[in-house]
This record gives structure tokens, C-alpha cells and sequence, in this order.
């Protein structure tokens, strides 16, 4: 593959770097070259993707509305990514299961959407999550996934008699013993300990939700020797130091937080190899390495040092390494995109032999500034803010925002530091696993949390790809597409599951984008077919056969959904305080909602009705269907040896008064009754299937034990269809295609239905507006007092400015303005601003 020029050239530039002590810096080689020409090349050829949700509130109550703003940048430079432009966002609830799902057509990398939390389910914790097509190639790490408590507008509503009253069940409950699913794992500084060299051992100790707690304890020997003490500093994270002799096998007795005490070992002591560590001052990084040769005389050692942050290198030089020798390298900051860099060290045979992960915060973010025209306003006053973005330079900066206005009591910061987009895309998207607080390491910015963010980096360290295959430039299979539109893939395979090879495809879809197309697809079966315009929900038939006319093969379809993999914790029994606060606040706002309705001026709602009805028994619905009745139904499943029929069309024959097949295989069909008796191409019968018009050729390669009845329309009864259906109306309806289908059954050869999703309308945030200022309030009171106002799409002009105007409700309170955004180059920003409403 051939990369920009731009690549080229900054691959010279980066051999011209500084090295200390005895590391002698050599001409780059072609494994120098090599290794740098995979990493860039991985991320131009795999093009991994981020995603970000902003929602307006940390937690939520149950009846309120989660309002969110998605971001979809590239994994690399963070720019709002304008190659996949579908995104799919799931709530999952507590129990783990899809409560609702939103697909998004994505502009500019960037949809709003919101989820309505009915006051019928379940009290617990919930997640959002959100993720392309494409992200699916690769681990469910990468997905978006954030955690939002939801409870009952009002503490006492949680109890299980109220719930039952409601339909709806608690999931609040005591969580489990910690002891009994605790796990304390110990991480070695560059991945190893190696007999005579010293080094720092971080630990993480987690309960079985995969949050820190709080231990403590001592390291021994295999000979019951103690050698140091250990104890968390933060988050169930802490280091210790150890300098490992040979030999010897180590292990911790960790006391844990219910006083028990249990063992755990540390990984096992090399007797030769290399040790990493990594520290920071203000304006550099440095690197230190030390070799271990072990007892016999080593030999002379090519060694290369590559540092990288998403996949833009910082520093690659390369040396020789003598016997017991060491080096240390210092790497200025500037070097240094914001965010986690990988430090990587390969031996002459270009193997890793360490790597280390650390938190460059090498140039400022966005800077957000949140200015209201004055600090308090009247109830029901007009609020002007104006929202001015700049660059660390102080220059203004094209962005775009989202801007959620909130009860100060909906943030949870207190408790909680927030995730933002700044979090994400610098800390959390290139983490292993659950990052508690986020916030927490980037709001203090003292030694100590410093010190906490780099122990978080020594325990939950990652990489997107490994080295030996990237260097062997070995690809994984990538089933999923980047989509623009909504799209259909899969792959065709024989029965015994092996790829078909090349097969011919039919795709027909029903509804008002109705059409035909036909395409082939790759040599190993697979197929993507995109195109889909998610208007509505659309009906989808693939068809496969070989070139040689054979249909004896399966269409596996890649499911819609991934599955659920998040791990949730239940609610604590009581809430906190400001939570307990927020929740009586939002106990009014929804006796307000449910007494007087936003959107009219002379309607409310009754408090109570009875109706009393019997209820009329209806055959159930099937959209395939245009018709309540057909003049024929023939159901395979009835006809003893149907399976032996070669076609739909031969088992037709003589089985239909007034319908004529024609001997095969063209099978010309006529349905007396209508504009001709034996009728031939445009003339003849319109052929349905599953409710999506087909060509008469495409049945003749439906099999038979698929097929769950076969309807003919007659005269006045297809005139439904229009004048197509001047020669009447055959229509197959697969077993497949009902929306009652087993999938667990074996899948039909050859033929296969999808149902695509509409792209998802956002509401409109409900904005009243008053002329003047501080009226007496009316009869209809204005109930916003826990989300005042929210603003998903906003965009800052040449000046680095936008405007932003809402009135205030009649709640008295202090309110919290947040702004999240992303600048056309991709950098992260936010900003936080308040005002008050007092009468």
C-alpha cells in the first residue's frame, strides 16, 4: 500500500533524535523502517473509530427523558469522522437486556437522540452504549459504554409494593459479599521482573463488579521471607517496589476489606532480560532501560526503543546494548500528542521484550468559556450566554458543541467526577476495561493524582494490535463495513459451512424504496450491501445461487446487535443526599408534567377514567400482508411428500382451480379469471414474496420446507396491488419471513429475510417562550427544573463564538451550564459555567 506523502516524510524526520548514557544511536536499518511503515500503515488500513456520548444529567429518574449528543470521531487524530456514517446507541438496563435502540444517521460525524425513561421499568443502573459497524471488527472495548443510575422519582416509590402496583420490579437489592469475588493483580513495569534488576510492581485489587477497593498486605518469598509491604492508593490501585532475586517465586497476602485475607501470586522471575521504567518531569520524558544477561557471557545486542501515541510517532531510535549494559533516553513533551503513549522495546530480533503505557498532557485542550449576560435572572427571564472557543494560543476555534443546562444538583460532580469527551477520547478509549472517575484525574492536577493517573496506565494498559502480527503485516478478518448507509452483510457458505466462492445475489426490498439488484460477492462468500435510506423500516430479501444456477447453499447473515457484555452494579440501598434531593425535585417537575401538558394551552390531563369494555378476539397481523383474505392458500407443511417437489411453481400445479403451471423449468403460469389464460412474461400473474414483488425465476429457487403458505389472489381480490396485478397475484410467504420465526431452527438454503431500521427523528428539546421578563406566573405553571435546556447542535462561527438563548422556568435554584466539543482538527474541549434564578 502506498501512504501520503506526508507519512514519507515525517518517517525521515523522526531518526534525528536524542539519546543519553550509553545507548549509541546507529543509521536506521530496514526493521527501523519496517516497524514504523506497519504501525502508521495499521492505522490507515484498519481506521479505528471512537464514539462519545454526551447526555445532559449523570443520573436520571425514572419518567425524565436522557437527552444525548453522539460524536464519532477517527481513532488517531480524533477528527469528526466522515467515512462510517451509522451509528447504533443501546440502553441496556440492569438485568443486562436492550431496554431501546437508536440508529443514527450520522453529519459531520455527529446526531442527537434521546431515550424516555418510562416510570414503568425498573430502578437500577443502566448503560448507554454506543458503536459503529466497523467497531464491531474489533474487541467491545471499544465501544462507547457509560453508566447512568436511574431511580424512582421518589425514595419510597422503590419499595416492592409499589413496584408490583406498577408492573415494573426493583433491582435494588444489597450487593454481594466483596470478599467473594475479589481479585488482586499484580503488573511488573514493562512487563517483566527479571532476577537482580529493580523494579516497580503496580497492583490493581477489584471487587467481582470490577471496582477498586481497599487493601493491604505484605510480599514474601517461596522461602516465607517477607521483602516489602504493599497498600492502595486510589482506586484499588498502588505500587511497590521490588528488586527480584534468582530463583525465588513471590507471592502476596493481601488483607482485604471485610478484614479476611487471601494469597495471590506475582508473575514469575526471568533470570535474564530487560526492565522499563518511565517517569515525567515538566517539559520531558524519560526512558530507562536495563539489561540482565544472565550467567553466561552475552553477546552484543541490537535493541530498538519506538514510542508512539495512536499510531503518530514520537520517538524511534535504535542501539547496541553490551553485556550488562543500560541506557536512558529524554524525550521533550512537545514531541508528544495529548494523550496515552506506548513505549515499546525490541530486541535484535525484533521481538517486544517490554512496553510500558504512560499519560502525556502535552498541549492544552479546547478552552471553553461559558459567559451569561448577567449572574441571576427572574423566573421565566430571558437567559443570553455566549460560548467562546479558543486554542491554547488563545486563537478562536471552529467546534462543534452541545449544551445542557441543569439543576446544579444533576451533576453528580461531588460524588462522581464526570466522564466528558475530554476523559474519553484522551483517557478511557485507550484503556482495558471499567476507568472509575475520569474526571478525577484530570480535575486535580496536583503530584499525587498524577502519581494515581500513572498507576491507572500500569494496571489497565492496552493496545489496539499485536506487534509480531503487525510487523508480520498480518491482517484479522474485518466482516463488518465502515456503512454510509444502512446496509445488509453476510457471507453465502455451503452446508457444511465452508465459503461458497463466488455466488450471484438477489436483493429485493418492499415498502415505498421498493426494488430489485443483483450483485456477486467475494471469492469467499462475503457480502455487504449498503444503499438502504432508513426512512422507515424496510423489508429485505437476499436470494444466493451459484453461477451454474444451484441454490444448495445458506446466507448467514452478521446479526443487527451485538451482544451485551457490560458488567453493572446495583444501586446502593439508599441514595445520597444530593441525589435524595435531586429526586424530590424531580418528583414535582413530573406531578407538573402529568397534572398540565407542555405542548397545548387548553387541555389537561384527567386524573382517572374507567372504561369498561370486552375485548373482541383479532387474528393477529401480518405486515407482509396487504389483504385480510386470499381466494387460495396452500400449506406445504399439509401435503404429505412436499419436500420432494423440486419447485414452488410444481407443487402448484393442479392443486388451484383456474391456475395453469406449464411443464418446467420455465413453469409459465396463468390464473384464468383475469386478462388472459396461459400468460407469458410482463402478462403474467405479479409474484410476491414475503410482501416484496419477485421475478417468476427467483421462485424457482425457494425451497419447498421453507415455504409457509402459497396464496393466490384472483380477479377483484388483486386489484389491491394495482394494474401490475392484472394477472392475478401469486404470493410465497416464508417461515423465515414471519416475524414469529424460530431462528433457532436450521436456516433456509439459499434465501434469507432482513428487516433494516429506520434512522431515528430526535425530539425537540421542549423550549417555552416568554416576551417579557419576571410576568406573574400564570395557572400553567412551567415545570423545567431538572434539564432547563438543552442544545445539541451548536457551532461556534469565525470568532470562535456562538450565541445561546432559552428563558428560565419557575423554579428557583441554581443552575449548571455544561459544554462539550470537538474542534474540526480534533481536539477535545469542554467548559462548565452557572447563574441563578432567584425571585
Amino acid at each position: 500500500m502506498r501512504y501520503p506523502r506526508y507519512l514519507q516524510l515525517r518517517l525521515v524526520g523522526l531518526l534525528t533524535l536524542l539519546l543519553l548514557g550509553s545507548f549509541q544511536r546507529t543509521p536506521a536499518d530496514d526493521f527501523l523502517r519496517q516497524v514504523v511503515s506497519r504501525l502508521q500503515g495499521f492505522y490507515v488500513r484498519s481506521f479505528p473509530e471512537k464514539s462519545y456520548l454526551h447526555t445532559d444529567k449523570a443520573f436520571y429518574a425514572l419518567g425524565e427523558t436522557i437527552w444525548l449528543k453522539a460524536y464519532v470521531v477517527d481513532g488517531a487524530q480524533h477528527r469528526p469522522d466522515t467515512v462510517s456514517r451509522v451509528l447504533y446507541v443501546d440502553l441496556v438496563g440492569p438485568d443486562q437486556r436492550v431496554v431501546a435502540q437508536r440508529v443514527l444517521r450520522l453529519n459531520q460525524g455527529t446526531a442527537a437522540a434521546d431515550f424516555e425513561l418510562a416510570d414503568t421499568l425498573a430502578q437500577g443502573a443502566y448503560t448507554v452504549r454506543a458503536y459503529t459497524n466497523w467497531m464491531r471488527n474489533f474487541s467491545p472495548d471499544y465501544f462507547f459504554s457509560k453508566r447512568l443510575p436511574v431511580w424512582q422519582a421518589s425514595p419510597e416509590a422503590a419499595s416492592a409494593t409499589a413496584a408490583n402496583k406498577r408492573g415494573a420490579r426493583s433491582v435494588t437489592r444489597k450487593a454481594a459479599p466483596i470478599s467473594a469475588k475479589t481479585d488482586v493483580q499484580f503488573f511488573p513495569e514493562g512487563g517483566n521482573l527479571v532476577a537482580g534488576l529493580p523494579a516497580v510492581v503496580a497492583f490493581k485489587a477489584t471487587d467481582g463488579y470490577g471496582r477498586g477497593i481497599d487493601v493491604s498486605g505484605q510480599l514474601t518469598d517461596d522461602l516465607g521471607q517477607a521483602v516489602s509491604t504493599f497498600k492502595t492508593a486510589h482506586a484499588g490501585m498502588g505500587t511497590v517496589l521490588l528488586t527480584p532475586q534468582p530463583g525465588r517465586q513471590y507471592k502476596a497476602a493481601a488483607v482485604l476489606p471485610d478484614g479476611t485475607r487471601a494469597e495471590y501470586a506475582l508473575p514469575a522471575v526471568a533470570p535474564a532480560g530487560f526492565v522499563m521504567k518511565v517517569t515525567q518531569a515538566k517539559d520531558f520524558v524519560y526512558v530507562g532501560v536495563q539489561r540482565q544477561a544472565g550467567a553466561a557471557p552475552a553477546a552484543t545486542e541490537n535493541v530498538t526503543l519506538m514510542v508512539h501515541v495512536r499510531g503518530t510517532v514520537a520517538y524511534v531510535a535504535k542501539g547496541q546494548l553490551s553485556g550488562n549494559e543500560g541506557y536512558a533516553a529524554r524525550i521533550a513533551k512537545s514531541k508528544f500528542p495529548a494523550g496515552v503513549a506506548h513505549f515499546t522495546l525490541f530486541d535484535g530480533q525484533g521481538a517486544p521484550q517490554c512496553e510500558r503505557l504512560a499519560f502525556v498532557d502535552s498541549q492544552p485542550g479546547l478552552q471553553v468559556r461559558i459567559t451569561p449576560d448577567k449572574p441571576s435572572y427572574a423566573p421565566r427571564e430571558k437567559v443570553n450566554l455566549t460560548v467562546a472557543v479558543t486554542d491554547g494560543a488563545g486563537q478562536p476555534v471552529a467546534a462543534q458543541l452541545s449544551l445542557a443546562v441543569t439543576n446544579s444538583q444533576a451533576t453528580g460532580a461531588a460524588e462522581n467526577p464526570e466522564t466528558t469527551i475530554l476523559t474519553h477520547l484522551l483517557l478511557s478509549s485507550d484503556l482495558r476495561g471499567y476507568v472509575e472517575n475520569p474526571g478525577y484525574y484530570f480535575q486535580n492536577k496536583t503530584l499525587e493524582a498524577a502519581q494515581h493517573l500513572d498507576n491507572l496506565l500500569l494496571t489497565q494498559g492496552w493496545r489496539r494490535f499485536v506487534w509480531q502480527e503487525l510487523i508480520d503485516d498480518k491482517m484479522p478478518p474485518r466482516p463488518f463495513a465502515l456503512e454510509q448507509t444502512l446496509s445488509v452483510g453476510g457471507q453465502v457458505v455451503r452446508p457444511n459451512e465452508k465459503p461458497a466462492g463466488v455466488s450471484q445475489l438477489t436483493i429485493f426490498q418492499a415498502g415505498p424504496s421498493q426494488g430489485m439488484a443483483v450483485a456477486n460477492t467475494d471469492a469467499d462468500g462475503s457480502f455487504v450491501v449498503g444503499g438502504f435510506e432508513g426512512k422507515d423500516t424496510a423489508r429485505v430479501v437476499v436470494q444466493a445461487r451459484k453461477e451454474k444456477g444451484g441454490s444448495n447453499l445458506l446466507i448467514k447473515l452478521h446479526p443487527r446487535w451485538p451482544t451485551v457484555t457490560a458488567l453493572t452494579w446495583p444501586l446502593p440501598s439508599q441514595p445520597q443526599p444530593v441525589v435524595a434531593a435531586y429526586l424530590e425535585q424531580s418528583k414535582k417537575q413530573l406531578t407538573a408534567q402529568r397534572q398540565y401538558r407542555a405542548d397545548t394551552t387548553k387541555t389537561i390531563l384527567l386524573k382517572g377514567v374507567t372504561v369498561e369494555g370486552r375485548k373482541i378476539p383479532k387474528p393477529p397481523v401480518d405486515a407482509r400482508r396487504l389483504y385480510s383474505r386470499a381466494d387460495a392458500v396452500i400449506k406445504p407443511d399439509d401435503i404429505p411428500g412436499s419436500s420432494s417437489f423440486q419447485s414452488v411453481l410444481q407443487l402448484l400445479q393442479g392443486r388451484v382451480a383456474g391456475v395453469t403451471v406449464g411443464p418446467g423449468p420455465d413453469y409459465r403460469v396463468g390464473i384464468r379469471g383475469n386478462s388472459v389464460g396461459i400468460v407469458r412474461d410482463s402478462n403474467g400473474p405479479l409474484f410476491i414474496l414475503d410482501g416484496i414483488p419477485i421475478d417468476i425465476t427467483a421462485i424457482n429457487t425457494i425451497p419447498i420446507f421453507d415455504v409457509e403458505t402459497i396464496e393466490v389472489l384472483k380477479g377483484p381480490s388483486a386489484a389491491i396491488y394495482g394494474s401490475r396485478a392484472g394477472g392475478g397475484v401469486i404470493a410465497i410467504f416464508t417461515k423465515r419471513g414471519s416475524s414469529n420465526y424460530d431462528y433457532s431452527k436450521a436456516p433456509a438454503p439459499g434465501i434469507v429475510t432482513a428487516v433494516l431500521p429506520a434512522y431515528y427523528r430526535a425530539r425537540a428539546f421542549y423550549a417555552p417562550r416568554y416576551e417579557g421578563a419576571a410576568k406573574p406566573a400564570p395557572p400553567r405553571p412551567d415545570y423545567r427544573s431538572t434539564t432547563l435546556y438543552w442544545a445539541p447542535a451548536l457551532r461556534t462561527d469565525a470568532t470562535g463564538q456562538t450565541q445561546v438563548s432559552f428563558y428560565c422556568s419557575d423554579d428557583v435554584s441554581t443552575f449548571r451550564v455544561a459544554v462539550e466539543g470537538l474542534s474540526d482538527g480534533g481536539t477535545p474541549g469542554m467548559g462548565v459555567g452557572e447563574f441563578s434564578v432567584a425571585k
